[in-house]
Order: C-alpha cells, then sequence, then structure tokens
C-alpha cells in the first residue's frame, strides 16, 4: 500500500507532538504514513526558546510546566529525557503580590485567588478590613444555579467581592492568561472554581474539604502549587531537542523556512509552499494560532475561517536581566511577583527564575524575567526595545530596591501569541469541531483552543494524531475490502 501522507502546518510543540504521537501509533499498529512537518521560522519550538550564555540560562517563553496534567511528564518519559526533570527549589515556595509599591506574600495555603484557612485571611495586609471581610462571607454567598459560562471577574466579584478581584484575582489570573478577566470564560479557564462552587457551593468550603484530603503541605506553600511545577535541567529548549531529534530519527520529515502560502481541496489537499513549490497530503493538521490558520482555510471553509477569528489574541514579551546579588536589596524568599493593574507597573509579573530553579545564573548573579504585554499591558508592547527595557527596569528596581544597573538583559517578544478564551469559549470550540468532523481530513490543534499550558497543548495534539490514525485505519480498511474479489456467484 502507498503510505498515506500527512502534513503538519506549524513546528512549535503542539506540531511537534502531533508529528511524535503520530510515528509512534503507525509503528505500533503498521499503518503506512509519510509525515512532513513545515515550518515558517528558522528554528522549531514557536515560544519555546532557550538560551544560555556566560553561566545564566534565559528562559524566553515558558519555564516550566504542571507535573500534574500528565501528559508533558509522559511525553519526556517516552522521549528519554526524563531523568533531567528538576523540580523547583524546595525553599521559598511562595509568591509575593505588589501593594502600594510592595511586595506582599501571599498567605500559606492559598489558592490562586482563595484562602485554605479563613486565619490566614484575617492575618494578611493584601485587603482591607471591609474587603477581608467581604471575602470571609463567601461560604455563606449562594451559589449560582445558572450552568451557562461567566467571565473569571464576574465570579471572583459575586462570591469575594471587588476589591479581592482588582488585588488579587485580576493579577493572580493575569499572570497566567495576560488577561482581562471581566472577558475570560471562567469554564474555559478555571473550571475547578466553578466545580467547587456547583459541588460545594463555595470555594472556601471546597479548599477546606481538599486540605482534609491533600497531602501537599499547605503550611509553607502559597499561590500557585509550586510543588507541581518541573522544568528540564538545560531548559525547556531540552524538549524540542528531544522531538526533533526523534522525529528525524524516525524518518519524519521537517522542514525549517517553510512558509504555507496556500491550501487547497481536491481529491487530495495541496499545499503551496514558499510559493514556489507544492506538496500533496492525504491527511493536514494546521498547528498555528487560530487566526493563521483561520487565513489559511479561508479558501476551503469560509465557516471554520470566521469561527477561528471570533478568537483573539494578544502580545506579549519577556524581559530576562542579571544582577550581582549584593546589588538587589529584597531577600528573594519566594519565586516571583504579580502585579495588579491598578499599581500602573509596566510589567505583569516578575519571577525570580534563579531562586525558583537551581542551575539558572552563576554564583553571585541574580536572574530576573519580567512578563510583559497582554490584555491590560498593550501600550507597553508598543514601544521599542530601548523604551521597554527602561521602563521595565525602573519597576524592577524601584520594587527589589536594585541599586545598580543590569549585567545583561534579554527582550523578545512573541506577537500575537497569547489566546484570550473569552466567555463562550468552550461553545465556539465545540461548533468548530463538530465542523471540522466534516472535512474530510482536516485537523487543528494548538494553545487557541482547550487549553494554553505545555501538558494542555500535548494532549490535545495527541489526541489529533489518534483522529488521525483513526481515520487512516478506516480507509485502508476500505481500500482492502474495495480491492478484495468478489465471491457473488461463487
Amino acid at each position: 500500500m502507498n503510505p498515506h501522507r500527512i502534513v503538519v502546518v506549524g513546528g512549535g510543540i503542539s506540531g511537534l507532538a502531533t508529528a511524535f504521537r503520530l510515528s509512534e501509533l503507525s509503528r505500533a499498529q503498521g499503518m503506512p504514513i509519510s509525515i512532513s512537518v513545515l515550518e515558517a521560522q528558522e528554528r522549531f519550538g514557536g515560544v519555546i526558546e532557550t538560551a544560555v550564555q556566560d553561566e545564566v540560562l534565559y528562559e524566553s517563553g515558558p519555564d516550566a510546566f504542571l507535573s500534574e496534567k500528565p501528559w508533558a511528564m509522559a511525553l519526556c518519559d517516552r522521549l528519554g529525557i526524563a531523568d533531567q526533570l528538576i523540580e523547583t527549589n524546595a525553599r521559598n515556595r511562595r509568591s509575593f503580590l505588589v501593594q502600594h509599591g510592595r511586595l506582599i506574600p501571599v498567605p500559606a495555603g492559598w489558592y490562586l485567588i482563595a484562602p485554605g484557612r479563613l486565619s490566614t485571611l484575617f492575618g494578611t495586609s493584601l485587603l482591607s478590613w471591609p474587603g477581608k471581610l467581604r471575602m470571609a462571607l463567601e461560604p455563606w454567598i449562594p451559589a449560582r444555579r445558572d450552568t451557562s459560562d461567566e467571565s473569571v471577574g464576574q465570579f471572583i466579584r459575586r462570591r469575594f467581592g471587588q476589591e479581592a478581584l482588582e488585588r488579587i484575582g485580576q493579577p493572580m489570573i493575569g499572570g497566567i492568561y495576560t488577561a482581562d478577566p471581566e472577558q475570560l470564560s471562567l469554564h474555559a479557564t478555571m473550571p475547578t472554581l466553578a466545580e467547587m462552587e456547583r459541588v460545594h457551593g463555595s470555594v472556601i468550603k471546597a479548599l477546606s474539604a481538599r486540605r482534609q484530603q491533600s497531602t501537599e503541605n499547605t503550611t509553607t506553600a502559597s499561590g500557585p502549587r509550586y510543588s507541581l511545577f518541573v522544568t528540564l535541567r538545560g531548559g525547556m529548549q531540552t524538549l524540542i531537542e528531544a522531538l526533533s531529534t526523534r522525529l528525524q530519527r524516525d524518518g519524519v520529515i521537517l522542514r525549517q523556512r517553510a512558509v504555507v502560502a496556500r491550501i487547497t481541496r481536491g481529491d487530495v489537499w495541496t499545499i503551496m509552499v514558499n510559493h514556489r513549490e507544492t506538496l500533496e497530503a492525504d491527511s493536514l493538521c494546521i498547528a498555528l494560532p487560530a487566526p493563521q490558520a483561520a487565513l489559511l482555510i479561508e479558501p476551503i471553509d469560509p465557516v471554520i475561517s470566521q469561527a477561528l477569528m471570533t478568537i483573539p489574541y494578544e502580545s506579549v514579551a519577556t524581559v530576562n536581566c542579571v544582577f550581582r546579588r549584593s546589588d538587589v536589596a529584597h531577600p528573594l524568599d519566594g519565586f516571583g511577583m504579580v502585579v495588579p493593574s491598578l499599581e500602573r507597573r509596566s510589567f505583569v509579573g516578575c519571577t525570580f527564575s534563579s531562586v525558583k530553579f537551581p542551575g539558572r545564573a552563576a554564583e553571585g548573579a541574580v536572574l530576573l524575567r519580567a512578563f510583559v504585554g497582554g490584555a491590560m499591558h498593550r501600550d507597553i508592547m508598543a514601544l521599542d526595545d530601548v523604551a521597554m527595557e527602561r521602563v521595565v527596569l525602573e519597576d524592577v528596581r524601584d520594587l527589589l530596591g536594585i541599586r545598580d544597573t543590569p549585567q545583561a538583559v534579554r527582550i523578545r517578544r512573541f506577537s500575537h501569541a497569547m489566546p484570550q478564551y473569552r466567555v463562550g469559549h468552550l461553545d465556539r470550540i465545540a461548533a468548530i469541531e463538530a465542523r471540522l468532523r466534516e472535512s474530510r481530513g482536516l485537523y487543528l490543534t494548538g494553545n487557541g483552543y482547550r487549553g494554553i499550558g505545555i501538558p494542555d497543548c500535548i494532549h490535545q495534539a495527541e489526541g489529533v494524531a489518534e483522529q488521525m490514525i483513526a481515520r487512516v485505519r478506516a480507509i485502508s480498511h476500505h481500500t482492502v475490502l474495495a480491492a478484495a474479489p468478489s465471491t457473488v456467484g461463487a
């Protein structure tokens, strides 16, 4: 049999994970397929990018992933790099919120926006006394019975009050999604909170029940569950390099600087590359941001294209900066800080990278990484690199008491890289998926659909690969039956 030809457009983590799972399944099931991955840029990995210079490890994009979601851990294991995984430093597993120019620790045992114990609420200076009392009333706020989607902002305000939203919810959520909580979908981004309200009638009650069953040490950790975050010793680029090496070894064609200009559909998919070359495919997977996918799909299916265009994206940047430890007054006794938008600072948050993970900076140096942009900071993204560096360093130095200039600064911009899951997002995705099922071999994957984190992207990609292999199997079965000699009248 001729191999089933599959082309994957996009060489970020989603495209590479799709190709790898296709390769695994084809070997395991004896399905003859050929796989090509087309990447427009000069490198694979998309937003995952690591650089090492002067004993400093810089992460331009994601610096870790959640081990609680098993798909990234499982992929590392299958690639043979699980022994390179490292956890966050066991000490100082907490974060800070900025309030009136000061770093205030998130109380121990909090789950993002909510206290595990009311005693920790009354002991913090994050909120005024009226704000604390309003938050403490949450267990007695009637649960919402309407199961339709709502914004994260509406949920937090309804259950905890406006001050909790502005001082805690907005910066915590913004630090993850770089989004406006008033537009962010609760069901698509924080379904656990909705489930807590549905089952227990209260987030605080749910956290209390969870605490009774949990084995995690809630007496020292605060904010994000840092004990669940892992990375690779040599940086997240290690995952991309391992995927690329294995795919090439398995015969998958990886092409860089391969810009897909147009896609047409006849008996097969025809992909025009770099305006001068055409490839044919029996199945096509587009692993690009939704707006880019929409442009390619528009001539084929305007309905899917229009739906994809309704998924907005925001541009973001990271500003990595290295200082001498002796020049930083703050003890850096945590993993980072997030900043409420009402503080009017230039960045969403800042990770103390050399504190969070070992081996990130040379002896006597501190590596800090500020996150810039998103829905609440578009004005900063409009600045050139020189101006961005100036305003970000001004705020970093002010908040951390840094006396001198940095030893090094690296700015990396990601244009339209962060999808914004607005209210009703899951309904829109369900409609797109229903339409795709009628498309005869067209598939979509990426961070714009059902999760922005690395484990979520891998999970979605592997699911798409399994759908594609199922189609190959069905086509092969049909071909064999059609080719079999007839026994009618024998």
